[in-house]
């Protein structure tokens, strides 16, 4: 049989009977155990949160990120449904309820009520402050954490319907609109009252946790930039007043300005150094020239005593002059000081370089005539040569001392750069630190504003007061109850079905004993009165004799009869019922027939045709090699008469057969029922019959198939169908355009 849609029908259709009981018993039960189930008030309140599009102080972060939106939706929804809140919610809603004198409709119902402070122990209610819902909740937080044994901890923590975590959170639902900054809440309840006031308390405590988390985060971080700004701020002013010190003790106003123009100076004072120092050889040089033009007499007269004191003199004043006028001193009022005395002594120097010229003139004019003229002149350019020697050695002398101020200056002035750079950094680095955590704080602060902005969660929609119940899903559960019921059996049957391990079928009895299906015989059952069994057994037993008749046509001598063997490995496998008729059906055509069995039922044939032959079940069999051997009084005097000899032996597993004569079997027929299944036992038992026969392979008749099974056979089963059954049939096996007839 095949496992197509008509099967699966038809194997429902058999057990229809637990199809149809099994749902209804299911439903009856739900339907008895829903006669009281409590109506259910369902509210709603819808919040407006602002994440995706409310206000933004960063008007320069004007894009939307969507991957943070979500994570904000996803923190705001856990929140909502976190164990705190929906813990302070029912602490809130049992601190409600026990802070009313009496019953308000609009709080709790009067059976909520009488029953909620009958249950309520005494100790708890010394805790209630009557009128007042804040006090009363603060007493049992603090009677809450006293410890994990007391009412209001067990309340909170087990599955009170109203107060407890469990219960509440099963009862929320939380949906966001589309991409909207809105959320819808739901809650249910039994009572309306509990329904809109457990609603209201869960949406003023998320919002004021969430703007509590939004802000306390964002405080946390301008304290922090706040704080750390202070202790820059301290630092900058801490380096700078090292600065301000150093400057002050080391006389500096601008240590750059400073350095700038003491190496200006020092530049061109080096300048004028060389270029003194050039005149002062160039004057020795050309005055030792002059000297050496001089007679001997005239050298002796110019470093005359009185000559050599006026040089000294003028040599003297020539230093002071050049030391006061390259300015050593700093104060303007030494300056001006300075500047009256070299006046005074400009003058007297010029005096000097007087005295000096007429005091030479003089010498020479007494001495020397008009002839010689040369040595006056040498004399006079020898006089101009001294006194510019005399001023360049004195101001060279002077800038010395002022090359070893310069060196000292340096000195002084080249460690002062380094720490003066080091304090420098010191305070760049300490005012990049302040900027940049001005810059944070600065941040923080609108971070803060932006924050305390969209923390600002609004509540648009105020939860309703329900007035009637949410339709009730009663049967809605009867029918479901139903369904699964008979989806249950019917998955129960087809998976039993698939897992039977009996033959049942032609295809699955060649599968398991690996041999042919000669023929099968249905199951007769009396129940069924549309089915023609007579029918069907008919044309089973024709199926059976044709094939016999047809082994008679293949055997080589005609004089002799065809034997057929009929055994099976098990008792009680139908072989004597099929035996009868069959040899009823080869009696009907003329055959004569030698029935040779072992039991001593009386199939009623009577008639020359058919002849028994009964023996017994022995170890004799094992010897018996020839089929007249089974005749042991001798009654038949000639096999040769019979067209066919039907050999009926016993189960091979617990009987004895006859091992010979087996081997000279014309034809064998194992006989076995389709309602069992083919074991190690039968397999084994099988293989030693193979063995012992060396004919044609045995086929199988396959006894007691179920009646539809015969429709591999005669095709449609002879039965009374309406025209609606017919119909469907050819629907489920999809045979929509199917004649009888030609035309």
């Amino acid at each position: 049989m095949k496992f197509n849609l008509l099967f699966f029908v038809r194997l429902l259709v058999r057990h229809v009977g637990l199809l149809v009981a099994m749902p209804i018993i299911l439903a009856s039960l739900v339907f008895y155990m829903t006669r009281d189930e409590p109506k259910i008030y369902n509210s709603k309140a819808r919040v407006y949160t602002g994440i995706a599009t409310g206000s933004n102080i960063e008007l320069e972060n004007t894009k939307i990120d969507f991957r943070a939106t979500n994570t904000a939706y996803d923190n705001l929804l856990n929140l909502i449904k976190a164990r705190t809140t929906i813990e302070i919610v029912g602490l809130k809603l049992f601190a409600q309820h026990m802070a009313l004198d009496s019953a308000d409709i609009k709080i709790i119902s009067h059976e909520k009520f009488a029953q909620l402070m009958q249950d309520v122990p005494d100790e708890v209610k010394q805790l209630v402050v009557k009128g007042d819902t804040q006090k009363t909740y603060e007493n049992f937080v603090g009677l809450k954490e006293s410890n994990h044994t007391n009412y209001i901890y067990k309340l909170i923590n087990l599955d009170h319907p109203d107060y407890s975590i469990e219960k509440i959170l099963g009862r929320i639902g939380l949906r966001r609109i589309s991409n909207s900054d809105f959320v819808d809440i739901d809650f249910e309840s039994e009572d309306p009252a509990i329904c809109q006031n457990t609603l209201l308390i869960l949406c003023e405590t998320f919002v004021q946790l969430n703007a509590d988390i939004k802000v306390n985060q964002s405080d946390a971080v301008v304290k922090y930039f706040q704080g750390q700004l202070n202790k820059s701020t301290d630092h900058l002013h801490e380096a700078e007043d090292e600065l301000l010190d150093f400057n002050r003790t080391n006389n500096i106003i601008n240590y750059y300005e400073q350095t700038k123009h003491i190496a200006a100076e020092k530049e061109e004072f080096e300048i004028k150094f060389f270029e003194v120092l050039r005149n002062f050889h160039a004057s020795k040089a050309v005055l030792s020239v002059l000297e050496s033009k001089l007679e001997t007499h005239d050298r002796k007269r110019i470093s005359s005593q009185s000559i050599m004191e006026i040089r000294k003199e003028l040599s003297t004043l020539n230093f002071e002059v050049s030391m006061k006028s390259l300015g050593l001193k700093k104060d303007s009022l030494e300056r001006e000081d300075d500047a009256k005395d070299v006046a005074k002594k400009m003058q007297r120097i010029k005096a000097l370089e007087q005295k000096l010229a007429a005091h030479i003139d003089t010498l020479y004019t007494t001495d020397y005539s008009t002839k010689s003229v040369a040595s006056t002149s040498v004399l006079a350019d020898w006089l101009q040569k001294t006194i510019e020697y005399e001023g360049y050695g004195a101001q060279l002398k002077v800038m010395e001392e002022k090359r070893k101020e310069f060196e000292s200056l340096y000195q002084e002035f080249s460690p002062l750069g380094a720490t003066m750079k080091r304090l420098e950094r010191k305070i760049d680095i300490a005012e990049r630190e302040y900027l940049s955590l001005l810059h944070s704080l600065g941040l923080a602060k609108l971070r803060q504003q932006n924050v305390e902005l969209k923390s600002n969660i609004k509540l648009t929609e105020v939860p309703f007061f329900p007035i009637s119940p949410k339709p009730s899903k009663r049967m809605l559960l009867v029918i479901v109850a139903a369904m699964v019921g008979f989806v249950l059996v019917a998955a129960s049957i087809l998976v039993l079905e698939l897992l039977d391990g009996n033959i049942n079928t032609a295809k699955r009895a060649e599968d398991k004993i690996d041999l042919k299906v000669s023929s099968i015989f249905p199951v007769i059952s009396a129940k069924n009165k549309k089915l023609d069994y007579s029918y069907l057994q008919n044309k089973a037993v024709n199926a059976i004799s044709r094939n016999v008749i047809l082994n008679q046509f293949k055997k080589e001598k005609e004089d002799v009869p065809v034997v057929n063997m009929l055994f099976s490995t098990q008792e009680n496998e139908g072989k004597t019922f099929i035996c009868k008729h069959l040899i009823e059906k080869l009696c009907e055509l003329d055959y004569k027939v030698l029935h040779v069995t072992y039991d001593e039922e009386d199939l009623g044939l009577t008639g020359d045709y058919y002849h028994k032959v009964q023996y017994e079940i022995s170890d004799k069999l094992y010897r018996i090699s020839k089929v007249n051997e089974f005749d042991e009084e001798h009654t038949i005097e000639d096999f040769n008469v019979f067209d066919f000899v039907i050999l009926e032996i016993p189960s091979i597993i617990k009987n004895p057969f006859p091992v010979k004569l087996a081997s000279t079997m014309d034809y064998t027929f194992l006989v076995t029922r389709a309602n069992r299944a083919w074991s190690e036992a039968d397999k084994n038992a099988l293989e030693l019959f193979n063995e012992a026969t060396t004919g044609p392979e045995p086929t199988i008749i396959l006894n007691g198939v179920k009646v539809l099974e015969m429709e591999t056979v005669v095709g449609d089963l002879p039965k009374k169908r309406s025209l609606i059954r017919s119909w469907i049939k050819k629907i489920v096996q999809f045979r929509f355009f199917t004649k009888q007839t030609v035309a």
